[in-house]
């Protein structure tokens, strides 16, 4: 009888141990997917950070709750949108001038872009970590303060954000 007991201990022991195994390389699988789909679209050009914190003049963190600051990229113009991302209220238009885009050591993406439009002009870096779709963006205008914020990149077809007319 013991030896049946010890038995069944010892099977049901293996069994969960595989079974969290299993879970860890499962998320870890999603994880994967969601960077390569993130990487995907930035190197598409065709995707949307709406940031969910960011930080401000005096260096502490913020959350943000407006879908009306983001930060898109459609074609072959970047779109800034809201004090927290440009310094301004105008959806700004700008061209990319030089972009260039490579995969650090650590399995990071990092992007860097020059940016030109009629109220910007700045560098744009965004540092998307490996394992996940949350990027860290870090726009450094010629004027002006530097805007750092972080948030999830998604595709323009799956983000909910406001775009208003006021195209500059």
């Amino acid at each position: 009888m013991k030896r049946i007991l010890l038995l069944t201990l010892v099977f049901a022991l293996a069994v969960s141990t595989g079974y969290s195994q299993n879970k860890k390389a499962d998320k870890e699988a999603a994880a994967q997917a969601m960077f390569d789909k993130a990487r995907a679209a930035i190197e598409a050009k065709d995707f949307v950070i709406v940031p969910d914190s960011y930080e401000t003049s005096d260096g502490s963190l913020e959350n943000n709750n407006d879908d009306a600051n983001f930060l898109s990229y459609e074609g072959e113009f970047l779109f800034l949108q809201g004090a927290i991302i440009c310094g301004n209220s105008y959806t700004n238009k700008a061209s990319v001038t030089t972009a260039d885009q490579k995969l650090d050591k650590k399995g990071n993406f990092v992007v860097t872009m020059q940016i030109t439009g009629t109220q910007i002009q700045a560098k744009v870096e965004i540092f998307l970590r490996k394992g996940g779709n949350y990027a860290e963006v870090i726009v450094t205008p010629t004027r002006g303060s530097v805007r750092r914020f972080s948030g999830e990149v998604t595709l323009r077809s799956e983000s909910k954000y406001y775009k208003r007319p006021n195209v500059v």
